[in-house]
């Protein structure tokens, strides 16, 4: 058994102010407890150590040699466990070099403009990484150390927290001129032609494949791809159609020549959401971090009520 299985903590403090004082009632006096307590905690590392520590002369009492040779360990050990345990001070963002890394689909991509304004804006040194969603995001989130998700709610899970960011709203993109966009999208149009799918980390589920499922209707998917970027590309130079959120792939659905229009049947709604480790839930820095995308992120992912 080590020599500290058998001293309490709080005792050591109580020798460094024996040590200090070279007085039980005035040691107990400082310590706020009572001087019966305090020659009892003497006793005790008396026993533990050894050692009387301290002996009686005239009126005061005065320190072994041991307890002398002792004296500065003690006081530089407590002051080094007292380092260890004072909360750190304040996050200042205009002096943080740290790296955020952030994982996230592409379909998020316009976002990061905004992101990367409000951070840089608050904190100039701060560099900003992108990763994409995988299966390994748990442990990503985990190993941290300024790492955050904006992902799929229903990657939410185990110890990870989360706060909701929004709802996607999807539509139904094809090529300038797609046979099925006129005179205008029917569910038979929609469901006659190959669909492109995305599948964010290696995610199977598909929220409008359960949604045709439950009405008797089933898609032809032509076309199964990583990223929505690849996706219409495809669609731009294909009769394949491809359900895509809206406003979020607006510009880049115009530069490549797509039309968007609305779905022919109601398609649910993607929910999404910040996430992080439970483990970084009270680091400062982290907390900023999450703030500041949070408030980016946010006005572009939820809309508001309409009228």
């Amino acid at each position: 058994m080590m020599l500290l299985d058998r001293i309490d903590a709080s005792h050591l403090y109580s020798l460094h102010v024996l040590l200090e004082e070279r007085h039980v009632t005035r040691a107990a006096r400082r310590l706020g407890i009572t001087q019966s307590s305090m020659s009892h905690r003497l006793q005790r590392l008396r026993a533990a150590l050894g050692d009387p520590l301290l002996a009686r002369a005239g009126g005061s009492l005065l320190p072994t040699p041991r307890a002398e040779a002792l004296a500065p360990r003690l006081a530089e050990a407590l002051r080094a466990l007292e380092a260890a345990v004072t909360p750190e001070a304040a996050f200042d963002p205009a002096a943080c070099t740290q790296t955020l890394t952030l994982m996230m689909p592409d379909v998020l991509a316009p976002v990061l403009p905004h992101v990367l304004t409000a951070v840089g804006r608050a904190a100039p040194g701060m560099s900003l990484r992108v990763r994409p969603v995988s299966a390994e995001l748990p442990h990503l989130l985990a190993a941290g150390p300024l790492t955050l998700a904006l992902a799929p709610a229903h990657f939410v899970g185990g110890h990870t927290r989360s706060r909701l960011l929004g709802e996607l709203r999807f539509a139904v993109a094809g090529r300038r001129g797609h046979p099925a966009l006129r005179p205008r999208l029917t569910v038979a149009r929609w469901l006659a032609h190959g669909h492109v799918v995305v599948h964010i980390g290696n995610e199977r589920a598909n929220a409008v494949a359960d949604a045709l499922t439950r009405r008797g209707l089933r898609r032809r998917v032509a076309l199964e791809v990583p990223s929505f970027l690849a996706g219409l590309q495809v669609v731009a130079r294909s009769d394949l159609l491809m359900n895509v959120p809206v406003p979020l792939v607006n510009e880049a659905a115009g530069a490549l020549g797509l039309e968007v229009h609305p779905a022919p049947l109601a398609l649910p709604r993607v929910r999404f959401a910040m996430l992080w480790h439970e483990r970084f839930q009270h680091d400062a820095a982290h907390r900023w971090a999450r703030d500041t995308a949070f408030a980016a992120v946010r006005p572009l992912l939820h809309e508001r009520p309409r009228g």
